[in-house]
């Protein structure tokens, strides 16, 4: 078995170039795609507070590719985007089993949606900066950022139609059983494409849980992994969803402040659109997680869980757009 403080601690080694230690290792509860470690760590001419992103053996997004969430951080470093710092890369599994990344630990709180405590002036400008923050993402050069490695849609204005092909990817290799429903859902979303107006570097997971706020402003976005290039109302329809967003959501008011910070007016025909979408996807992130349990890669019961809830989740989804009637 691996001594992961002892491996840690040669990989920062050999990174710095000198001696190194590790300690206070302890895995962050919760999380259903990478596994989160925290450490307190020294090396030549440093020490810290890391976090240690590890690929997971099994999971709700694989194919799992560490080197993704790295690069976008070191892409965002340098730009008015709150990320935490991405230290080092471990890109072979050679270390750890898995592959993995480190980062530096941001302190901070990370509120929830659900939380009530936030006092009401706290949650306005809470609000407020959630959708700043989105608003400059979505302003960023992508392609100046070396951001392309994501994978560019063919068509600029018909992002979704990489989307569907990803979707459809991902329920070709991880269906247990034929999910013909499902099929009819993919087929509805492609005969209503929309027309996107821009394309922008898309966070996919935009809501209350992923960011960081110390002293009165967000001061990091965190988890990339599932980032992609798209049609910026990707983001403003993730925000909306309505088990995740609580009351920070890119709607009312904050679209309109959305649309005057970015200069990206609120297409409601495509976040409409990718509402829907959003939901499909959450369920093929169920069914990911079933497959890698079924195929005795995980041992975690809560994917179980979660691929029976996005099962249930269909027919009320298929019901909601007039599918299978």
């Amino acid at each position: 078995m691996i001594d992961m403080k002892q491996a840690l601690a040669r990989f920062i080694a050999e990174q710095t170039g000198g001696p190194a230690e590790v300690h206070d290792l302890e895995r962050i509860p919760g999380g259903f795609s990478y596994e989160t470690w925290t450490a307190r760590a020294k090396w030549r001419g440093g020490e810290g507070h890391l976090v240690v992103r590890r690929e997971p053996r099994g999971g709700v997004l694989e194919p799992y590719d560490a080197s993704k969430e790295y690069r976008v951080l070191k892409a965002l470093e340098a730009t008015a985007v709150p990320v935490p710092r991405a230290l080092w890369l471990e890109d072979t599994g050679d270390v750890l089993g898995t592959r993995f990344y480190i980062m530096e630990f941001v302190d901070g709180e990370i509120p929830l949606p659900w939380d009530e405590s936030i006092p009401n002036d706290v949650r306005q400008e809470m609000h407020r900066q959630f959708t700043d923050v989105l608003a400059t993402m979505h302003g960023l050069d992508w392609q100046g950022l070396g951001l392309s490695f994501l994978g560019v849609p063919t068509d600029a204005a018909d992002p979704g139609a990489l989307e569907l092909d990803r979707c459809r990817e991902i329920l070709d290799r991880v269906e247990l059983r034929p999910y013909p429903l499902l099929r009819e859902i993919l087929a509805w979303l492609d005969e209503r494409r929309p027309v996107s107006s821009r394309l922008s570097l898309i966070h996919n997971d935009y809501r209350m849980g992923n960011f960081v706020w110390r002293d009165g402003k967000i001061v990091a976005l965190i988890d990339w992994e599932r980032a992609f290039i798209g049609d910026p109302m990707v983001d403003v329809a993730f925000s909306r969803l309505e088990n995740l967003a609580g009351w920070c959501s890119i709607a009312g008011p904050m679209a309109t402040r959305y649309s005057e910070k970015s200069g990206i007016p609120i297409a409601e025909e495509n976040v409409s659109f990718y509402e829907i979408l959003e939901q499909l996807k959450a369920t093929l992130v169920g069914l990911t997680g079933l497959r890698a349990f079924a195929d005795g890669r995980t041992s975690d019961l809560r994917l179980v869980q979660i691929g029976a809830f996005g099962e249930q989740a269909v027919p009320a989804l298929a019901a909601a757009i007039g599918v299978g009637r």
